[in-house]
C-alpha cells in the first residue's frame, strides 16, 4: 500500500466491522510507541491516512480493515 492507492477501509470494533469508507491514501506513517516503560518494550504501529470525501481519516493497519482496490502505478 502506498500514497495514491484507492482503498476501502473500515474501523473494527471487536469482531464487528464498521462502515466502509472509500478514498485515496495520502500518508503511511510508522510510529514506535513505548508499550511497557517498566520493561522497556516498544511496539511499532502503522497508520494509514485516507482522504474520504474531503475529510482525512486515520486507520491502523494492525487493527482496522484496509483493502487496496486500485493501485497507483509509478
Amino acid at each position: 500500500m502506498k500514497i495514491g492507492d484507492m482503498v476501502v477501509a473500515s474501523y473494527n470494533a471487536g469482531d464487528a466491522r464498521g462502515k466502509n469508507y472509500m478514498g485515496t491514501v495520502i500518508e503511511v506513517e510508522e510510529v514506535t510507541d513505548l508499550f511497557s516503560e517498566k520493561y522497556a518494550i516498544t511496539e511499532t504501529n502503522t497508520y494509514v491516512r485516507v482522504l474520504v470525501e474531503g475529510q482525512v481519516m486515520t486507520f491502523a493497519v494492525e487493527d482496522d480493515s484496509i483493502e487496496v482496490i486500485k493501485s497507483e502505478t509509478a
